[in-house]
């Protein structure tokens, strides 16, 4: 019987997420920034894909957050508080330790190996934070969260970012995907225009390498869905459409994100390149597309004490 993910306790949701975070790092061999595991465990599973998108709404501030990115805080405090990751703050990437590295995670039991073991943890953090401050405090998300005040920083430029996106015509949303890919060294042809309602294909063009001189034909597909996930059928159709006009390989580009169904689709025929949500936030931080970077700042622990 499938565990369905958004009914769990504030805990089970934790630990839900530690057997994927394991997982991805041992296949990445062992190094990946927090923004990297959230989207790798996001493509492995559907319903961890839905509870990063979903928006609440804090009842005592009235400010909009996502409860993902506390789990997944707390996930890896706990990978952390039980010796299988290891992480500098201010730095974003999560190392797995040589435990990490040799865990079965298949045979791990996560409550009997991570949660338990990591309350003992929180407890004394709990505590000491009560001595420090002469207050009744408890560990709460947000005490967590403050160590990671960059990398929100980041979700917050992210989650501005996918927001303006969707608010996005169809028809512009294609021209800023188009624009994206010209950054990326494809040089589109009056034919990608012209077919642009031709086939579930929204360009057409060329990508030249330069390392190794060599051009190939990309067709391209936009979906701007504000509601649900590019599945298996969409990728059928537009692998149908490559084949058509002979491309030598496919990117289908979505604000959204493809359901695991269509991503194992997307490598069983002719080459498809998938852009999703995530995806397209790094590459328009890479070619600094239609934004402008500037400089800020955290505090280090010393003003804190």
């Amino acid at each position: 019987m499938e565990i369905e993910l958004k009914k769990l306790s504030s805990d089970g949701k934790i630990a839900y997420l530690i057997k994927p975070i394991l997982t991805v790092l041992q296949d990445a061999g062992g190094k990946l920034d927090r923004t990297e595991i959230k989207n790798r465990i996001s493509d492995l599973d559907d319903q961890i894909a839905e509870f990063a998108e979903a928006v609440k709404t804090s009842k005592s501030t009235g400010n909009t957050y996502k409860e993902f990115n506390f789990k997944f805080n707390f996930a890896i405090k706990d990978l952390s508080f039980t010796e299988l990751v290891s992480y500098t703050k201010g730095n974003p990437t999560i190392t797995l330790t040589k435990k990490g590295l040799e865990i079965d995670v298949d045979s791990l039991d996560v409550e009997k190996e991570i949660m338990i073991p990591s309350k003992k943890f929180w407890n004394e953090l709990s505590e000491k934070n009560k001595t420090q401050h002469n207050i009744e405090t408890n560990v709460t998300e947000t005490n967590v969260d403050e160590s990671m005040s960059e990398d929100q920083i980041k979700n917050d430029f992210k989650e501005n970012l996918l927001n303006a996106i969707a608010r996005m015509s169809p028809k512009k949303f294609e021209a800023f995907s188009r624009s994206l890919l010209t950054k990326m060294s494809v040089e589109f042809t009056n034919q990608g225009v012209q077919i642009s309602n031709d086939g579930g294909i929204d360009g057409y063009g060329y990508h030249k390498d330069l390392d190794d001189f060599r051009t190939t034909r990309v067709v391209i597909q936009c979906k701007r869905y504000n509601v649900g996930p590019v599945t298996e059928p969409d990728i059928n159709q537009f692998l149908g459409a490559m084949n058509k006009f002979q491309a030598d390989y496919g990117v289908f580009i979505t604000n959204s994100r493809f359901t695991n169904s269509a991503r194992v689709a997307s490598r069983e025929g002719s080459p498809i390149t998938l852009i999703d949500g995530n995806d397209l936030v790094d590459l328009v931080i890479r070619y600094q597309l239609y934004i402008t970077p500037v400089t800020t700042y955290i505090l280090d622990d010393f003003y804190s004490e």
